[in-house]
């Protein structure tokens, strides 16, 4: 059994890691409040946004229409965006990301595709590169509550890369805000733009159940029997907009994906924060019974000598 000693100081050190556990889990709450409320803020915008250009493609019907954003390709040179974070102690939030990402890579290389990685986040840009993957841009040290014009360099790297012919697809791998307590990994499509791509993106973006859900349903009402008039013409609005709502799309997974991190690191703080109550109660009772012990051996050793003091 440890001293008195040592435990008073294990007990210690819990104390102060408890503090500052704890005052982390305060500041992660305060920023997942306002990453929280960017993302959701931003889903009705990138809900029409994405029917808009879901309606563009139907609308199409295989015509060009001089846009090079939904024309397929042959798909063997791929670039796979991996949205982390900068920073850990965020519990699963970057492993859950990465061990997807991963395992996708692998199965398209195994398939005789090249998949090159654009790494949103240190912790993507070195689990890559440690594994000898082919990290082709990053970037990195977005603001705390991330914002469009963080997002901006990232969304006209992906657009100008592809119309240049870069790639023949583009791919995001991050995670989908649920709620505090759930971050779902995603893999979406991101070009050439796919009609059932672009719908499962649509569908994602407001819960079928909880507490958004009821959104899903006021605009399923208003939105049955909607019907677009284009002008000047589909021609002009590809030309025109369609670079603007794919950035649309792009902010919205680095959204998602900040307001994942900040969920996911208060809830692994406010667990550390516990564990670190608990861990402190069980050293606690170590030491009192410790304390017993020793009290209980000195009346002992009282209660002898003093039976042999009486017994010359």
């Amino acid at each position: 059994m440890a001293s008195t000693r040592q435990l008073k100081t294990k007990i210690g050190a819990v104390k102060n890691i408890k503090q500052i556990t704890k005052a982390m889990q305060m500041v992660a709450a305060t920023k997942m409040r306002r990453s929280q409320e960017v993302a959701l803020n931003a889903r009705p915008y990138a809900k029409k946004s994405f029917a808009l250009l879901l309606h563009l493609l139907k609308q199409a019907n295989g015509e060009d229409l001089g846009s090079i954003f939904w024309k397929q390709r042959n798909g063997k040179k791929i670039a796979l965006v991996v949205i982390t974070s900068d920073k850990g102690l965020a519990g699963s939030f970057n492993s859950s990301v990465l061990r997807q990402a991963a395992q996708w890579k692998t199965a398209q290389e195994a398939e005789g595709r090249e998949i090159d990685i654009v790494a949103v986040g240190k912790k993507g840009r070195d689990f890559f590169k440690a594994r000898g993957g082919n990290v082709i841009a990053e970037f990195l040290q977005f603001s705390d509550v991330v914002t469009f014009q963080d997002v901006r360099p990232l969304a006209d790297w992906i657009v100008q890369t592809y119309e240049i012919h870069g790639y023949d697809k583009i791919v995001v791998c991050s995670n989908q805000f649920v709620s505090a307590l759930v971050q779902k990994v995603e893999v979406r499509q991101l070009l050439p733009l796919e009609p059932d791509a672009l719908k499962e993106t649509i569908e994602d973006i407001i819960p079928k159940t909880g507490k958004y859900s009821e959104l899903a349903r006021e605009e399923q009402e208003a939105e049955r029997d909607l019907s677009y008039v284009l002008e000047p013409s589909r021609e002009e609005i590809v030309k025109n907009l369609v670079r603007g709502l794919i950035q649309v799309e792009i902010a919205y997974f680095v959204f998602e994906s900040n307001a994942s991190e900040h969920s996911a690191r208060m809830v692994a703080m406010k667990s550390a924060t516990e564990n670190a109550d608990r861990l402190q109660e069980e050293l606690q009772l170590v030491l009192n019974k410790a304390r017993q012990a020793a009290i209980t051996q000195e009346l002992t050793e009282i209660a002898t000598a003093k039976e042999a003091l009486t017994a010359k």
